[in-house]
């Protein structure tokens, strides 16, 4: 079971987990998976089964991982560092699907979207 991690959780999950997913795909020579993972979640695939698919979620902890913080559920396979709670930000996802907030950088740029790459997050009310 994925525990408390429910279908918003999960898109905030993978929002967050795509740029180091990136990184890992062009080094495991697997972007086509990758690609057709987010081309399924931009046409509303479940974000759970996608982050079980991708290893980011699980039943249990394996040993080599440890648990992301704040809720159960979520396993960082072994070499994916914990992902950075943005906390309280200013903006939120483009297309209003995922609750995950961000702020601007150091250098004062607006966050953009992982997932819908180019689209800059919106202000959040």
């Amino acid at each position: 079971m994925d525990g408390e991690l429910d279908e918003a959780g999960a898109m905030a999950l993978w929002c967050a987990s795509l740029p180091v997913l990136r990184e890992r795909a062009a080094a495991g020579f697997w972007t086509d998976r990758l690609t057709r993972a987010e081309a399924r979640m931009r046409d509303g695939a479940s974000p759970l089964a996608l982050c079980r698919n991708f290893g980011l979620t699980g039943p249990e902890q394996p040993p080599e991982s440890r648990r992301a913080e704040p809720g159960p559920g979520v396993v960082l396979p072994p070499g994916l560092d914990a992902i950075p709670s943005t906390g309280r930000g200013n903006y939120r996802c483009p297309q209003l699907r995922c609750p995950r907030l961000a702020e601007r950088d150091d250098r004062g740029r607006p966050p953009v979207c992982t997932l819908f790459e180019g689209l800059p997050m919106t202000p959040a009310p």
